[in-house]
């Protein structure tokens, strides 16, 4: 079997992780990266035997790919996904798919006007923890859904790396929200939200959001995430997800694995879910999800997670934002815009 021939735009800390697990991967060979910080691309593509560019449009003159991650920040997705999709390669888009939902829309709008087959990258959809929740709920074992709480507090990192360019909502809690509609599996109807905002106020975000979603099932999600906790604490990103059912209920905490390690720099629990590094390389979450990706393509495959499903995510997002700022709960179908 010929292997596909991939490529990464965008290779930052997330991008640099889709270029190895590609290297990596016995059934594809990673053919290039794109960055507009050519020292950062020649850094992550060199090592892999890769070839680097400054821009999409020379890599894809000048290179014979199948498909391509998008790995830049939201606001620049738009312009290399469109180009990359209209040249006929299939798209694994990091999330969210743009920073507000009329962009996101668009964009779903352009690349479902070509026929490429396009995944977005809802890690926890690849976690067994989180496929045996919904499967639970899927076979009846947890009886009727009655609560959803899902908590992911990260570190006050978050706000001084992120907050600059993109908020609390979209860019972690998002997983989240994806993860409780996904394992439930009934639309919303409702949300209401109430945000705090304290550190990131000189960038006009939220240090923490708390919001209800009411499903159409009868079922309410709680969600709690912040990002202000001081780098001392032992998990840089503490996750958790409990559903509660009439007949039993399915508990997830954190991402540990129940790994400690204490030594003179103090006490942590290690990442082991998301995108650990081992002696063979990346694994966890995202090696996974970008696996399933190239399988997908390879069989002809409906995706795990589409575009219509971040979609709804980012909706989900907007509708909350409009929550907090209006004070009121908002119904679904949601028709502001964000």
């Amino acid at each position: 079997m010929n292997a596909l021939r991939a490529a990464v735009v965008g290779v930052g800390m997330i991008g640099s992780l889709h270029a190895r697990i590609y290297a990596e991967d016995p059934r594809t060979s990673l053919a290039a990266v794109v960055d507009p910080d050519e020292e950062r691309a020649r850094r992550v593509a060199e090592p892999l035997g890769a070839t680097w560019y400054s821009d999409t449009e020379t890599m894809l003159a000048r290179e014979t790919v199948d498909l391509v991650s998008i790995a830049t920040r939201e606001q620049d997705r738009f312009a290399p996904a469109i180009a990359c999709a209209r040249a006929g390669k299939h798209l694994l888009l990091e999330k969210p798919l743009a920073p507000t939902l009329r962009e996101a829309k668009r964009l779903v709008a352009a690349i479902e006007a070509t026929d490429v087959r396009t995944t977005v990258n809802f890690t926890l959809r690849s976690d067994p923890r989180y496929q045996r929740a919904r499967a639970a709920m899927l076979d009846g074992t947890i009886g009727e859904p009655c609560t959803f709480f899902a908590r992911r507090r990260g570190t006050n990192a978050g706000v001084e790396t992120y907050a600059p360019w993109t908020d609390l909502l979209i860019s972690t809690a998002i997983h989240d929200i994806d993860a409780m509609v996904w394992i439930n599996g009934s639309p919303v109807v409702r949300v209401f939200a109430e945000a705090v905002v304290k550190r990131s106020s000189e960038w006009g975000r939220e240090d923490a959001v708390m919001a209800l979603l009411r499903f159409a099932n009868g079922a309410v999600g709680s969600l709690e995430t912040s990002w202000v906790l001081p780098s001392t604490v032992p998990a840089p990103l503490d996750a958790v997800l409990h559903v509660v059912g009439t007949g039993g209920g399915v508990f997830i905490e954190g991402s540990n694995h129940g790994l400690a390690v204490a030594d003179q720099e103090g006490y942590r629990h290690p990442d082991l879910t998301h995108w650990p590094v081992g002696p063979r390389g990346v694994f966890g979450d995202l090696q996974a999800h970008v696996a399933g990706f190239i399988g997908d393509v390879l069989c002809g495959a409906p995706t795990t997670v589409t575009m219509q499903d971040a979609l709804y995510a980012q909706e989900i997002v907007a509708a909350m934002k409009a929550s907090f700022r209006c004070g009121q709960p908002v119904t679904f179908p949601f028709t502001g815009e964000e």
